[in-house]
């Protein structure tokens, strides 16, 4: 039996960084895709090709005590005490995730044999075979780089819901470590103030923010209790937050190329490969380049600090040494997702930006002045997967231009605001008339509605660094002119109606209004609804008496089939009404008849 074992702590060698050479590369034959991502990860790192061990292990994501001890451990254990030099493990999607318990708990630590794959490999250099509790990690609040003396290993993994988004993470590190990530950072602690453990936790997190500070890196803190909905993140880079079970953002979330996003949850890591429960898994799926989490319930004290992993990010380590030095329990839950050479700010990162970006595109696209590359790391691996990224969109141009189009967005989005609108505007020439027609259908789809600039609005982020983006900026700012004819008169009507009290009116003319959401008075109508939403409540018996007649006719239309009917009788205008329980009506009845109009009903 033991807890909270302490390894004792060598005098540190000399400091140096972990290397592509300190990197042992796993995977498991039994998992479809798994020697594809070790053999792609190592071609980009430039890892050495002997460094590759395979096991022959469960595809399942839990595992049995003894199924690890069989097929995962000895091979890599076999490998890591032959060569010195190996210091970090990097675990490809397959390798199975966590232990299952077999032990009866005593307390919070004794009695608990559960653990992360990964966390039992961090103590292959230790010497212990005992699995009861967790083992205080040596290199805790380390300052120093990690070294053989140190007796534990980074293990970090390359893994998520499919083969191309665990793939997907060794391209997005090395473009942001060679390019510098861009967006906007989001910091959501929970404003806590009393004297307990919570509190102290949410302290820690709370100074996060002096890393990102340290760093000049834009960002938000909010202090409010609730978690806030990460679709409503604008450019998200980075994110840090706690404490929910999972969330269902009301609209999409995607972070930029770079991003560290975490949220703290007992069991944020239950699974890598959902998209919809715990944290990890869909943080993958929103684009996120690292995270971590635990696997089973880790206490507080058995959660990595998230101030101790950005104080050393700050300082320019890499995302492997960070996580080590910021994970106190061994043994126990933690795992880290991403590729753990990920350096996003390593010393002169300022400096080499725009210098970095600028020496890319001139490789990917030859022209100009040369641009001196001294000190520019992972320019060839960038120029590969690029390249590759380019040819494959070539060859679906051929076949399926919707398709070329889906590689290019996902292409556009990697790069964003990175400095390669040339190579971009290299790769969107093939499907440049396809664009044409989409720019074409948007004011035609305008022309016949003048609020329907949906499609446009989504194209005015989505086009950024393509050739027609111009064409685009001009005719948003054409409908825009048309759209404030009509919507100046509108919010005229709806600012006389709030004046006069007559809290329903105004509030139908203001929404019709925000319809335009192009117009300067589209802006000014969504800030009226703001002010007017304190006095809808007593007018909610007004507003579902107005709207009950069109429900009732649309819904028996329904129930008879004749769906077309229903549509027509049910209109639109429910939509400016105030949240009232005839309004959920239409609104519920309006997908239903959708859905059956799809049918062909």
């Amino acid at each position: 039996m033991r807890w909270i074992l302490c390894l004792a702590l060598a005098l540190a060698g000399s400091l140096y960084a972990l290397e592509p050479s300190n990197v042992l590369v796993v995977y498991n034959d039994k998992a479809e895709g798994s020697r594809e991502i070790a053999d792609y990860y190592m071609q980009l790192r430039g890892v050495p090709a002997a460094q590759l061990v395979r096991i022959s292990a469960s595809q399942n994501e839990e595992i049995t005590r003894d199924e690890f001890n069989k097929d995962v451990l000895p091979p890599i254990e076999e490998y890591v005490k032959a060569n010195d030099h190996i210091l970090c493990v990097v675990l490809c999607r397959g390798v199975p995730l966590k232990i299952k318990r077999t032990l009866t708990p005593v307390d919070q630590f004794r009695g608990h044999d559960e653990a992360a794959v990964d966390s039992e490999l961090m103590l292959i250099r230790a010497e212990r075979r005992d699995t009861d509790a967790a083992i205080r990690n040596p290199y805790l609040n380390s300052e120093k780089a990690l070294t053989l003396d140190d007796r534990v290993l980074v293990v970090s993994r390359l893994d998520g819901e499919t083969v191309a988004l665990a793939k997907g993470l060794v391209e997005k590190a090395i473009l942001a470590e060679a390019l510098t990530p861009e967006g906007h950072s989001y910091l959501d602690t929970r404003g806590l103030t009393a004297n307990d453990g919570y509190t102290y936790r949410d302290q820690k997190m709370v100074r996060v923010a002096e890393a990102w500070k340290a760093l000049g890196i834009p960002f938000t803190h909010d202090t409010k209790p609730d978690v806030v909905d990460l679709s409503t993140f604008e450019n998200p880079l980075h994110y840090q937050g706690w404490y929910a079970g999972s969330q269902n953002p009301k609209g999409t979330v995607k972070f930029r190329t770079g991003g560290i996003d975490v949220h703290l949850h007992s069991f944020s890591a239950a699974t890598v490969r959902g998209t919809k429960n715990h944290w990890v898994g869909p943080l993958l799926s929103w684009n996120a380049t690292c995270t971590y989490g635990t696997v089973y319930e880790p206490y507080t004290v058995g959660y990595p600090y998230e101030e101790v992993m950005w104080d050393r990010l700050a300082r320019g380590w890499q995302y492997g040494e960070a996580g080590m030095a910021a994970n106190e329990l061994l043994s126990w839950q933690a795992i880290f997702v991403g590729d753990p050479l990920y350096r996003p700010y390593g010393a002169g990162w300022k400096e080499r930006k725009e210098r970095a970006r600028r020496a890319l595109s001139h490789r990917l696209v030859p022209g100009g002045e040369a641009v001196d590359e001294t000190g520019l790391v992972l320019l060839d691996a960038c120029v590969k997967l690029l390249n590759a990224r380019a040819e494959a969109i070539r060859d679906a141009v051929k076949d399926d231009i919707r398709a070329a189009l889906a590689l290019f967005d996902d292409a556009r989005f990697l790069v964003q605001d990175l400095g390669q609108e040339a190579w971009l505007n290299q790769v969107a020439k093939p499907f440049e008339e396809e664009l044409r027609a989409r720019l074409a259908a948007m004011r035609a789809a305008a022309k016949a509605e003048l609020t329907d600039t949906a499609d446009l609005e989504k194209a005015l982020t989505d086009w950024k660094g393509l050739p027609l983006y111009d064409e685009l900026v001009k005719l948003r700012d054409e409908l825009a002119a048309e759209q404030e004819k009509e919507a100046a008169k509108l919010l005229k009507k709806a600012n006389a109606s709030a004046k006069s009290k007559k809290w329903l009116r105004a509030w139908r003319e203001a929404a019709e209004t925000a319809d335009y959401r192009l117009a300067p008075s589209g802006i000014e109508a969504r800030a009226l609804l703001e002010t007017l939403k304190p006095n809808m409540d007593g007018v909610k018996a007004e507003a579902d008496k107005e709207l009950k007649p069109a429900v009732d006719k649309a819904q028996g239309l329904f129930e008879r089939k004749k769906y077309p009917e229903a549509k027509k009788a049910l209109g639109d205008q429910w939509r400016h009404f105030p949240e009232c329980d005839q309004r959920k009506a239409a609104e519920a009845l309006s997908r239903k008849i959708e859905a059956e109009l799809k049918k062909g009903g």
